[in-house]
């Protein structure tokens, strides 16, 4: 590896951008295994056989941390997680092209293959998409495929930012590459493990604190036997726990949905956690964050304000579903009345878009009318003919 990242090291004393991709195995394991890195800088193209390394990352670690090498990736949420895990630290700074096509136009989540083929016309192999990447040694295909991942995220880079540029949008698409990609790196404290499972609606603080302990449970028993979470229990047979709350080992496996193979001295254990669970006092008990409901006036002020994201999302040729999701919009209509300055459809780049009218239209001071000459919605200020 240090050849490669040597070699490395003088492309980009030309053109400081490193385009980076993984290669990972997570169905296995209870972490995911990073297998492959590949890199490129110039006409230089390495791909890091990282198990070979046995640890040995540190000339890597310090390309992703250098903050004078701008690292390029496709939808990278899921290395930003993986080379943190491994190195400590995610890669910085960094550059989307998924997120950056979403701001010049694009389809939002526009695959690697469909981008590279949409910008730059070149259709790229889709043969090796499901391949075994700890497969040693690896095939030709699979070499192709792997340096074809990082070979032209540089051209991409090249025209979708000066598109950005012209249309002075580089600016948002950088700040929405932080926040999405500054997320992926954050690791789930163990006690929040709950939160992620599905299924758990109405549940009183009670059901919670037991559900809270038996994730803890999962999270642990997964970990020490090296395997996926849900391998070791699903996330159904979790909540018919927490809400039944058995109080035996023999009950516990007469619930409907437990896998076969749990055996009695787990099914134990996860009674010790349900008992640990009901001994929690109210006051430590987890609650679930639900937003009020909607009423009536709260849905047809929802209307209004999709009509004017709809409208804007089409004057700016950006997709509504990146300009403004559904849950914003409904905290928006629910909290109309008091409503802060930094809620994030009037904060940021979305703030610049969508600031001043969604503030008029909460202000009774905006309306939308339908323009027959132009066959389109127009938004109306309050005195305007």
């Amino acid at each position: 590896m240090n050849d490669a990242c040597s070699a490395l090291r003088s492309a980009l004393a030309h053109d400081p951008r490193l385009a980076l991709d993984t290669e990972f195995i997570r169905e296995r394991t209870y972490a995911p295994v990073l297998e492959i890195v590949q890199l490129a800088a110039g006409e230089t193209v390495a791909l890091i056989d990282v198990p070979a390394l046995q640890g040995r990352l540190g000339p890597l670690a310090d390309l992703m941390a250098d903050p004078n090498v701008l690292k390029l990736l496709h939808a990278g949420g899921q290395d930003v997680e993986i080379l943190n895990l491994v190195l400590g630290a995610p890669p910085t700074p960094i550059y989307d092209t998924q997120i950056a096509a979403a701001f010049a136009g694009y389809a939002v989540q526009m695959g690697y293959g469909a981008l590279v083929q949409s910008v730059l016309s070149v259709a790229l192999s889709k043969e090796e998409g499901f391949a075994d990447w700890s497969r040693r040694p690896l095939t030709p295909s699979m070499r192709d495929y792997a340096a074809n991942d990082v070979k032209y995220l540089h051209e991409l880079h090249d025209k979708l930012d000066a598109r950005l540029k012209r249309a002075g949008r580089d600016i948002w698409a950088d700040e929405q590459t932080r926040r999405f990609l500054g997320g992926a790196a954050e690791q789930t404290p163990p006690e929040d493990l709950w939160r992620k499972i599905g299924g758990r609606s109405g549940m009183g603080g009670r059901e919670l604190a037991v559900l809270r302990e038996l994730a803890i449970w999962r999270d642990d028993e997964a970990r020490r036997r090296d395997k996926p979470r849900r391998t070791v229990i699903k996330d159904e047979p979790l909540v018919e726990i927490a809400r039944r709350k058995p109080k035996s080992a023999a009950d516990l496996l007469a619930l409907r949905g437990m896998p076969p193979g749990l055996g009695e001295r787990a099914a134990a254990t996860l009674v010790v956690a349900v008992e640990r669970g009901l001994a929690v006092a109210d006051e430590d008990r987890p609650r679930t964050e639900s937003a009020p409901p909607l009423d009536e006036s709260g849905a047809e002020l929802l209307e209004l304000l999709s009509a004017i994201v709809r409208r804007r999302a089409i004057e700016e040729n950006l997709p509504p579903s990146l300009l403004a999701g559904s849950d914003d919009l409904r905290s928006l209509a629910i909290h109309r009345r008091s409503v802060p300055d930094a809620h994030p459809l009037l904060s940021g780049w979305r703030g610049e878009l969508l600031g001043e009218p969604l503030r008029a239209a909460l202000a009774g001071k905006l309306g939308v009318a339908w323009d027959p000459k132009k066959d389109r919605l127009r938004l109306v200020p309050q005195g305007e003919e």
